[in-house]
């Protein structure tokens, strides 16, 4: 039982703390001997390293998942997008590196675009751009210079391919593509759409690629066809192993001196532990950290360079079939809601690092209501109340049901699945906990056939509200688990994409959080603050809140010449 498991953590939460502290002894703010508290943790700031004095060469050694193919367009996972984003380029980008807030959605002109105009009616984008631009030198491409016509192919083919493209709805507004020249690529949309150069810069759709390729192979599905115009060509895969990324020599910011480094290896390791025991002996160039780990890692290998991350894009929800009894009951939802206790989670498991979530949208985005009117009790742990809201819905003794979680995301998450069973418990729903395994679970779940509640799914990046206010409540959404089907909510997801400016859009996402407090088609989890830790040879990284654009990510980051991977 999860309760039993709690109080074995708190008492190693006290043991790390007083570690903490003895730690941050003679630390300004820190006093030592003092009571510890969760904000008393004493976490080392990274040092924002400018690239003017970046050392290239070397190898970044980097630990990842197995994805389940390679085709953009026909895969939503998020290892498939990671490893593709080492490869391709995008029109688009946004800004990384520690000189940036990781929150900081505005685009740049660092990728394929040089510049581009918007009309007056928020209807045509032209895009002028760069060039002498190559794909990577191999076949079928064979380095030849990539065109507007190329990025034309690839949007029109994300919009047409069978089946329907996981992301083709990000592109749903577009009416035409045209390409006066070479270098000029004209979009027009049937009505605005506030997030859309947005998503052109994102790593679900950004990812170009050459139309030779599905020639050849027929689709995009192997590993062989990942060839883009990105910073790193990849060079070997290994299932279950890992891959192998170079330095594209053609890469067109290879003028600035990017990528930095000449290789990155990029390893699946079985698990957790193992991870870290590879990141503690020097071969892991870069690991998040729990909060507990944190005071040993930093005995073991004193040198390393920490910093706390923002808040993830990467939201979960327990996820309800509500269009199904018992969950077709609203009381029903709204009676799991009080039985999760937020701010427990965060003071225990987070060890007081987090923050509450209500609804939808990420609490990093300034789309997010804190506010959420009269229904904002739903939010708040009650489970006295929650066993009289299953009572009038007709289950005065609760009911038993199963608890699907996915093994994708890690021990921690299997953990907290215990936590939600836990909780449920509390309140007389007896929930049996069923693993499934990550790539047969986003199949079910995508097809429909997912029943009762499921656990730790991730809803899109995040960045912008659309991500999940558009996914989650369409009634066609490939990703729209809890199969809502709410024409309130429908109206108000549609409105909020044509809304002129932040501050209509703003006022059409405050009343669907507060009519979806009411609702809870999804009940959300709090978001932790993490910890990243990098070897001390690593310089100017930072996660960024679009965490999956891992090429514009790693082609800043240098390894000095300290680094066991540097060439002797």
């Amino acid at each position: 039982m999860f309760t039993k498991r709690t109080a074995v953590f708190l008492l190693v939460l006290g043991l790390a703390l007083a570690l903490c502290l003895a730690c941050a002894a003679g630390e300004e703010g820190v006093t030592p001997g003092a009571k510890a508290t969760p904000t008393e943790v004493f976490i080392p700031k990274a040092t924002a390293v400018s690239e003017e004095f970046a050392t290239p060469g070397g190898v970044l050694r980097l630990v990842g998942g197995e994805p389940p193919n390679w085709d953009a367009h026909r895969q939503h996972s998020y290892q498939t997008h990671r490893v593709l984003n080492f490869v391709h380029a995008r029109l688009v980008t946004f800004k990384f590196g520690p000189k940036y807030d990781p929150w900081d959605i505005s685009v740049t002109n660092n990728g394929l675009a040089e510049s581009w105009e918007i009309s007056s009616d928020a209807l045509v984008y032209t895009f002028h751009l760069k060039k002498g631009v190559k794909w990577q030198d191999k076949p079928p491409v064979n380095g030849r210079e990539l065109v507007a016509e190329d990025i034309k192919w690839t949007y029109e083919h994300l919009m047409n391919v069978k089946p329907t493209a996981t992301y083709a709805w990000k592109l749903d507004a577009v009416s035409k593509i045209e390409c006066p020249d070479k270098y000029t690529l004209v979009i027009t949309l049937k009505e605005p759409r506030a997030p859309f150069l947005g998503f052109l810069a994102d790593s679900y759709i950004g990812e170009i690629l050459p139309r030779e390729v599905e020639e050849k192979y027929g689709d995009f599905m192997k590993s062989e066809t990942a060839i883009g115009a990105g910073p790193f060509m990849l060079q070997s895969y290994t299932p279950d192993v890992g891959q192998v990324y170079v330095k594209n020599p053609t890469y067109f910011r290879a003028k600035e001196g990017l990528p930095y480094v000449d290789e990155i290896r990029m390893m699946v390791l079985p698990d957790s532990s193992t991870t870290l025991a590879a990141f503690r002996a020097g071969n892991l160039d870069i690991r998040g950290i729990s909060r507990l780990d944190l005071p040993s890692v930093m005995q073991t290998n004193p040198g390393i360079n920490c910093y706390e991350t923002a808040i993830t894009a990467s939201i979960s929800h327990l996820t309800p079939r509500v269009d199904k009894p018992p969950y077709n009951d609203v009381r029903v939802r709204q009676a799991i809601s009080m039985a999760l206790n937020q701010q427990e989670i965060i003071d225990s498991l987070y060890l007081g690092y987090g923050v509450e979530m209500h609804g939808p949208i990420n609490p990093a985005s300034q789309f997010y209501l804190k506010d959420q009117g009269e229904c904002a009790k739903y939010g708040k742990y009650n489970p006295e109340e929650a066993r009289k809201l299953l009572a009038e819905a007709g289950y005065p003794n609760g009911f038993e049901t199963t608890l699907n979680v996915s093994l994708g995301y890690g021990a921690t998450y299997e953990e907290y699945a215990e936590y939600w069973a836990d909780s449920l418990a509390k309140i007389g729903i007896k929930a049996k906990i069923k693993k499934v395994d990550y790539a047969g679970g986003v199949s079910v779940m995508a097809t429909g056939k997912n029943e009762d509640l499921w656990w730790k799914y991730n809803y899109g990046d995040g960045l912008d509200p659309d991500e999940q206010v558009w996914q989650l409540y369409i009634p066609d959404s490939i990703k729209n688990w809890a199969k809502v089907n709410d024409s309130k909510l429908t109206e108000l997801a549609e409105a909020q994409r044509k809304a002129k400016n932040d501050e209509e859009r703003k006022r059409i996402l405050a009343e669907f959080q507060r009519y979806e407090a009411c609702q809870l088609n999804y009940i959300a989890w709090p978001q932790a603050v993490g910890i990243t830790c990098m070897q001390p040879w690593v310089h100017n990284y930072r996660l960024h809140a679009a965490s999956y654009v891992t090429g514009s990510i790693y082609e800043i980051v240098w390894v000095d010449q300290t680094s066991p991977t540097r060439k002797k």
